[in-house]
């Protein structure tokens, strides 16, 4: 796992201690002079590493704020371990808790502590950091507490502050974090990396749909077809071998491609745009649509694969759309409406495969059952909201019939002139 570490010049040593123990992290020690660096590290950096280790509060609240970081974010906590040190160098000032300003332990640690102790306080002077707070708030707690006569000396975990307060003639010392505490998040890392390579090697099926029989063409002989078919399938086993898939033709211009969801996340940009090879370029203007799916098995990543293929077909040619696991539609890839839309039921999967028409379009008519209160619908009322021709919804009623989610229960007159209009009860 590749780990980006941002820390303070004050922690590096014992960083760098703890981390000769982890051999399975390849990291990256980032030591920050300025809070403007911490962004500007993260920028240059986020593409090359699976994960963030933070080492303070100041780095945290500052990527919070910025919200640019995709990768995990872990932050090495500051407990009652790391106040005992503090504790420790109090008694040996002979200093009163009372009388010392801390940020980056929380009240409650440093209460326990005390109590376990039993030592005996009036009041502690602690940093509430329930907000995101920037490098000017921490070292204004400090200021003010000391100004007003209510300390005598200040702890923090940032070396940043620690110099701002000492030009200020404030003694301050240094919090560090527990070994332990170190050593807990880094196999918390270790376990969820885990969890992260099981997910990236989980089953992905990719669907391509071509069209083969091309409008250019006037008159295709059975030789014709068969040799169309094999061109799309050579460029696809090239492209399978680049991200480690096997592909499968199931005839008439339809491939399946068996492969991991980790691949498949790298050559679409984590599933945002349709993938940039040569080989697939070259016959792109042939695809008619493509599905991927993923799941945690063959027939489940298949199943979703196709629902996906339905509706980038019903979309329009050369549609490409994502299915996940948790039943989330992600496309189309490289277009401007792309778009995730929330998750599905099972019932609205297993009535797409019934109906042959996709999910998307499905959860639509149920929006329209909804709304109207109804399970009565007329091909006009498809249309309008479906936002598509009155014949178009008269054809997807026909499929739902087909299907055996809807029938046909009368009609309704339409006034003066014309048939009656035919209505559908649809149970999905």
């Amino acid at each position: 796992m590749k780990l980006g570490i941002i820390c303070e010049e004050n922690v590096t040593g014992i960083i760098k201690e703890v981390m000769f123990q982890y051999r399975q992290f390849e990291y990256n020690l980032f030591v920050v002079d300025a809070e403007t660096d911490i962004i500007e590290v993260a920028k240059q950096q986020e593409d090359h590493l699976d994960a963030w280790l933070i080492c303070d509060r100041i780095s945290l609240h500052a990527l919070q704020r910025w919200g640019g970081v995709e990768k995990p974010i872990f932050a090495i906590p500051y407990g009652i371990d790391s106040f005992y040190k503090v504790l420790s160098e109090l008694l040996n000032k002979n200093f009163r808790i009372d009388n010392v300003s801390i940020d980056t332990i929380a009240s409650s640690n440093v209460a326990t502590a005390l109590n376990e102790v039993s030592i005996d306080f009036k009041k502690l002077n602690c940093l509430d950091e329930s907000n995101q707070l920037t490098l000017q708030d921490y070292i204004s707690f400090h200021k003010e507490a000391f100004q007003k006569s209510h300390t005598a000396m200040a702890f923090t975990s940032s070396d940043l502050v620690k110099k701002e307060l000492a030009k200020m003639g404030i003694t301050t010392f240094s919090i560090l974090p527990a070994r332990l505490a170190i050593n807990n998040i880094l196999n918390m890392l270790l376990s969820e990396g885990q969890i992260m390579r099981i997910a990236e090697g989980q089953v992905a099926v990719q669907v391509f749909d071509f069209d083969i029989y091309a409008k250019e063409y006037d008159y295709y002989s059975v030789d014709d077809l068969y040799a169309r078919e094999i061109t799309f399938m050579k460029v696809l086993i090239e492209y399978s071998k680049k991200i480690n898939g096997s592909l499968k033709s199931a005839g008439q211009g339809r491939f399946f491609l068996f492969t991991t969801k980790g691949s498949l996340r790298d050559c679409t940009n984590n599933f945002t745009a349709i993938p940039d090879f040569p080989e697939l370029n070259s016959i792109k203007k042939d695809i008619c649509a493509c599905g991927i799916g993923f799941g945690n098995s063959a027939s489940q990543a298949e199943l979703n694969a196709m629902v996906a293929l339905r509706q980038g077909r019903e979309t329009g040619f050369g549609s490409w759309f994502v299915i996940t696991e948790n039943k989330q539609i992600i496309g189309p890839l490289s277009a401007e409406s792309f778009q995730t839309v929330d998750l599905y039921s099972e019932n609205l999967i297993f009535a797409s495969k019934q109906a042959s028409l996709s999910v998307a379009t499905l959860s639509k008519i149920e929006q329209l059952i909804k709304k109207s209160g109804t399970h009565n619908v007329s091909a006009q009322d498809l249309a309008m909201a479906l936002h598509i021709l009155p014949r178009s919804a008269r054809r997807i009623l026909q499929r739902l019939v087909e299907g055996g989610l809807a029938k046909e229960i009368g009609g309704e007159s339409p006034g003066i002139k014309g048939r009656p209009k035919k209505v559908y009860q649809v149970t999905l």
